[in-house]
């Protein structure tokens, strides 16, 4: 199965030189170190809607490199969404990207807002995205357990298509949901009872897969690693265009006695 994906991380201003300068982490030398990865979704705006100073560096870096290359936002359920969507434009900028994914994880800005208002923002945000960004791709980004939790779902929600977070590497003190990539194989499109993994998702509707945060090492922690349907982002990005070879000149030298040349008529 995973043959048919395409394998990604997640960037933002967390992947930094802590301890010195908070300098962005250097574009060319990951993808030198890491052929296999052909996607970056990176962050535009963080949980409170602020711009990722980093996010110019990364987004165009990658694109420099080749790679399908995509952003992720916040809403924010304490403000008017009208402010949010601005927040979003001040945070891409002039990168408007093809694909764009809105993080509906719990962070601090939904800290006692009710299963209604969760709902609420999830839909009005998703609304709202598609007219402010017409030309874009979007989907949605969540674990199952937190939108089976927190989320009403109607008719709207089944439009969405999802990448979804579920770890394959176990932590302490959480269920081991899967332990090995034959697990993951066999959960990608999820056709299985692992429910937490998908929650109210249909199984169509899974398009992306954030199968560990324990992922390639950078100067400050890890990536998270993702898989991709490469039915899903091949129509948006298209089929990468092939480099040709460069010429290489041969040089032949025959002696001018032993050459017999013969001009055949075609």
């Amino acid at each position: 199965m995973l043959i048919k994906c395409e394998k990604g991380t997640d960037w933002s201003y967390w992947q930094n030189d802590a301890t010195l300068l908070h300098r962005p982490f250097d574009v060319d030398e990951f993808c030198d170190n890491h052929p296999s990865v052909r996607m970056a979704v990176v962050r535009a705006v963080d949980s409170k809607c602020a711009p990722d100073r980093h996010f110019g560096h990364y987004y165009d870096g990658f694109l420099r490199r080749g790679l399908d290359v995509a952003a992720y936002v916040w809403p924010n359920p304490t403000k008017a969404i009208a402010w949010v969507m601005e927040q979003w434009k001040r945070g891409l900028g002039d990168r408007v990207p093809k694909l764009l994914a809105q993080d509906h994880e719990e962070t601090e800005t939904f800290a006692g807002k009710t299963k209604a208002q969760r709902t609420d923002c999830l839909e009005e945000t998703w609304e709202a995205a598609h007219v402010s960004f017409p030309d874009t791709t979007h989907i949605g980004y969540s674990r199952g357990n937190w939108l089976k939790d927190w989320i009403i779902v109607a008719d709207w929600f089944h439009k969405i298509k999802w990448w979804i977070a579920h770890y394959i590497y176990p932590e302490p003190g959480v269920a081991k949901q899967a332990s090995s990539f034959a697990v993951v194989d066999a959960m990608l499109p999820i056709s299985n009872n692992f429910t937490p993994a998908r929650g109210p998702i249909l199984v169509e509707n899974v398009i992306g897969w954030q199968f560990s945060d324990k992922g390639l090492l950078v100067p400050r922690g890890t990536l998270d690693m993702d898989y991709f349907l490469k039915s899903f982002v091949g129509p948006i990005y298209g089929e990468p265009v092939p480099v040709p070879s460069p010429k290489v000149p041969i040089t032949i030298q025959v002696p001018k006695d032993k050459v017999d040349i013969r001009i055949v008529e075609l």
